[in-house]
């Protein structure tokens, strides 16, 4: 009885600290149980080392759970899950047709049978399983699922499968020039120019912030707003400088390096992007783009080559985005069909 419990409680105390992202902590805990079969433990703890880069470890953990309950498909749905992440997909298939059997209508089952497409090299017609039956609620999943093929389209074409923000068809017109607005003051210039970017026509606010700034060219807060509504308007490279010299201090700082941050990524400056979010000052709105950072950071993660590091916070972002999965997935399925050999017509 006791050592039930203390596997209950090693279950509990390992899973919050898990979900904190507390790893460490997380399989100390984990260890308490010491050797046992509870098979929703051994599933966990599996996960988390998983997670913790430790992957022999976690095979070890997700096969004792699987031979501990043999006629339950969660366990074996999970070892394969453990399976993918370690780079076996045919050892997976293998369980994932043992967990069919056992549960014909596991929407993960069904979700990491598309993934074994994937790894497999049948892209576009893993991403439209994907899209043609019930997916998995499971976020950390989801988000590794998506990881996988994000990082499927760099290999493709060397960047992700849509822009951040959505693409903007081109830039600013090259025939509009800052003197042909209205002669006004350069607040007015600035006021103007804010409220057309938070209204969403970046392009046109460009006019406005850009007279701004040559009226005051030392002011940052206006640099920084200049720089925003490049970004937003697909100018990255022009965006690069302005964003640099944005404040450091001050209410406007975090949103100024959330920017800097999300055009570095839009620049394949990935370990620079990932930097910037890790200094990033809490002040000001910069809340607001909290779900943006989670995704910035999770696409450089990809972009590296870290998809186990990057699920976490995929996950995070498609909990406050869910509609981006569907998006995402047709996206990619354009992307490798269109980069697929064209077949010979007889």
């Amino acid at each position: 009885m006791a050592k039930i419990r203390s596997s209950r409680w090693a279950l509990r105390r390992g899973q919050r600290l898990a979900r904190a992202g507390k790893l460490d902590a997380s399989l100390a805990a984990f260890g308490t149980a010491g050797d046992t079969n509870d098979f929703q433990l051994l599933i966990h703890h599996a996960l988390t080392l998983a997670r913790a880069g430790q992957g022999d470890a976690a095979l070890e953990r997700s096969a004792r759970a699987a031979a501990a309950a043999p006629d339950d498909a969660v366990p074996a749905v999970f070892n394969a899950y453990v399976m993918l992440r370690s780079g076996r997909p045919d050892e997976a298939k293998g369980e994932l047709d043992r967990a069919a059997k056992l549960s014909p209508r596991n929407p993960i089952v069904h979700s990491l049978s598309a993934v074994v497409d994937v790894l497999g090299g049948n892209l576009a017609r893993g991403c439209e399983k994907l899209l043609a039956g019930a997916a998995t609620d499971n976020l950390e999943m989801l988000g590794w699922i998506l990881a996988v093929i994000e990082r499927k389209v760099f290999e493709r074409v060397g960047t992700d499968s849509g822009a951040i923000p959505p693409d903007v068809e081109g830039g600013p017109k090259a025939d509009v020039a800052p003197s042909s607005i209205p002669d006004l003051s350069v607040k007015a210039c600035a006021k103007r120019g804010e409220r057309l970017l938070e209204s969403g026509k970046p392009k046109k606010a460009l006019k406005y912030l850009e007279r701004a700034v040559q009226l005051k060219p030392d002011d940052a807060a206006h640099r920084a707003m200049y720089g925003a509504a490049l970004f937003e308007a697909s100018e990255f490279e022009r965006a690069e400088p302005e964003l640099v010299a944005a404040p450091k201090k001050g209410p406007l700082a975090g949103v100024a390096q959330f920017y800097h941050a999300a055009n570095a990524y839009r620049l394949g400056r990935y370990e620079t992007a990932l930097e910037l979010l890790d200094t990033l000052p809490m002040v000001g709105d910069v809340f607001l783009f909290s779900e943006w950072c989670d995704y910035i950071r999770g696409m450089a993660l990809v972009a590296l080559d870290r998809t186990g590091e990057a699920a976490p916070y995929l996950a995070a972002f498609i909990d406050s985005e869910p509609a981006v999965v569907e998006r995402r997935l047709k996206k990619a399925i354009a992307i490798f069909r269109e980069s697929e050999p064209c077949s010979t017509q007889s």
